[in-house]
């Protein structure tokens, strides 16, 4: 596992930014131009005088079979850990740190790392350079502390401890210099580099690592006890069952991807599902909605039209044509038949121009007292039943009289509609805190509780087993809440079952500006 390798995962740090880019191609290489230099100049003078001082023939073939080794299994790159690239170079180098003083440890491991892109001429010569020095320098410390705590002659239980002690010195050196390398290459913290150089797993990789180095212990002693061919027999394996092991970590890490993948899509699909229920729900409730919607507003149609069908038909009987009482009365019917059409065809329009967003509001003076005055003669024969305490000094309004004049009219209508025919109800209004407040209050038959929070829903009615005895289409007070919002105000009710209810709507004397712009 070659130290140098675990920098080819920082080299790959993707930019969060086109000008972090921008920056790197500028000032990144100057700066790591600079790193680089300021350890190949020292170390290689620092070698080549040691070289000097150095009997090479005392050395044998050994250390040509170490850097042997070490350009072999370099060049087996094993994929692992995310973007981390290892070899097995590491343990041998641990091995020759301990068989070899700190300088020809050094030497051999400047000598012998080996990377496939300088072969293929992907790297300037001055990183790969650069690259070789950083593994000596890690090599010529994990010698340094061996060679301070023993030799390699030494019994297990003293070598094992200074070869993690070597395995320790090696790593931290490597490990700070390719952080600081590409710290200052990406623009980033040395903190941030080391947690991506040590994976999803830094613990298991850290343990690995120092285990790996542990080989390095028995490729000293077979190298020492049994020779070269005992180092070879016992790595062929070893980086057959390593490479092996990192490929099976490497699909595992896939396959636990896909899972993640699977997973997340599944919430996704359940999400999905939900709301699409929820939708199927709400479809199922308008289409309901929509039933209850034709069926009321088709028996309110027909009602006035057979009516007003009837009065015609009786109107051309020739006994009536010399009765005026009688033609007179029909006449005034056929005309209450009429405005209750008209009435229920303007809130069908009022409601769907509200639905779409699409009211517009003509803002002029209106006297309330007037309007009321107007309004409640629009009632016909049940104006006698409506009482009126709207006071004279009620200010101007600034508002649109058709909208307030429907507001009216829907509230009078749906309290003469739940009264008994012989019960009055009352209109009040006052002026308060710069709003108009008025009110309509009935004795009808109240709203249950747990009814008041549905009763200014479209199309709903209080029971709806009395829709046949209780003229309307259900739009009144929904259409009432709807306008007075138009208008910058709002609508509350207070009701008791048998008690009556009374509606109250508080209006701005102005209406704002962008009910205007609306």
């Amino acid at each position: 596992m070659a130290l140098h390798d675990i920098g080819r995962n920082t080299e790959r740090e993707p930019e969060t930014a086109e000008t972090a880019a921008a920056a790197d191609d500028i000032a990144g290489p100057a700066r790591t131009t600079w790193l680089e230099v300021s350890l190949i100049v020292p170390l290689g003078a620092w070698l080549a005088w040691q070289a000097w001082g150095v009997d090479w023939t005392t050395l044998g073939w050994g250390a040509l079979f170490f850097v042997s080794c070490i350009a072999a299994v370099d060049l087996i790159p094993i994929p692992a850990w995310e973007d981390v690239e290892l070899s097995l170079s590491f343990p041998i180098m641990i091995g020759v740190a301990m068989l070899y003083s700190p300088p020809i440890a050094g030497m051999i491991a400047i000598v012998g790392s080996s990377d496939i892109h300088e072969l293929r001429h992907e790297r300037p010569f001055l990183r790969s350079v650069w690259n070789r020095s950083q593994m000596a320098l890690a090599v010529i410390a994990g010698s340094g502390v061996f060679h301070q705590l023993t030799d390699v002659h030494a019994r297990w239980w003293i070598l094992v401890p200074a070869a993690l002690g070597a395995t320790i010195a090696a790593y931290a050196i490597n490990a700070i210099l390719v952080a600081l390398h590409a710290a200052l290459q990406h623009d980033l913290t040395i903190r941030h580099v080391l947690r991506k150089m040590h994976g999803s797993r830094p613990v298991e990789f850290l343990l690995s690592y120092i285990g790996l180095a542990l080989f390095g212990v028995v490729i000293a002693r077979f190298f020492i006890e049994e020779g070269a061919w005992s180092v070879v027999v016992f790595l062929a394996p070893l980086v057959f069952a390593r490479q092996m092991y990192f490929q099976s970590r490497v699909m595992a890490d896939r396959l636990a991807g896909q899972n993640e993948l699977l997973t997340a899509q599944a919430e996704r699909l359940a999400h999905l599902l939900r709301k699409e229920s929820a939708t199927v729900d709400q479809l199922r409730e308008l289409n309901r909605m929509k039933g209850e919607f034709v069926a009321v507003v088709s028996h309110e149609l027909r009602t006035p039209i057979t009516a007003m069908i009837g009065y015609a038909k009786t109107l051309r009987q020739p006994q009536f044509a010399d009765d005026p009482v009688l033609r007179e009365e029909f006449l005034e019917r056929l005309e209450r038949q009429g405005n209750r059409l008209v009435g229920l065809v303007e809130n069908l329009l009022t409601a769907s121009r509200l639905e779409s967003d699409q009211l517009s509001i003509s803002v002029g003076r209106v006297l309330f007292e007037d309007l009321c005055r107007e309004t409640v003669e629009g009632m016909g024969t049940d104006a006698g039943r409506i009482v009126t305490t709207v006071p004279d000094d009620i200010p101007v309004l600034r508002t649109d009289r058709q909208l307030l004049g429907r507001i009216l009219s829907n509230l009078l209508d749906n309290a003469l509609k739940y009264s008994p025919e012989e019960a009055t109800c009352e209109l009040g209004a006052r002026a308060e805190n710069g709003d108009l407040v008025f009110w309509v209050q009935d004795d009808g038959i109240g709203i249950e509780p747990d009814q008041i929070a549905r009763i200014f829903e479209r199309f709903y009615q209080v029971d709806s087993s009395s829709t046949r005895r209780f003229r309307g289409a259900g739009l009144g007070l929904s259409m009432v809440r709807d306008l007075a919002r138009h208008l910058g105000g709002s609508v509350e009710v207070v009701s008791a079952p048998g008690r009556g209810s009374t509606f109250t709507v508080r209006l701005p004397m102005q209406a704002p500006a962008e009910a205007v712009a609306g």
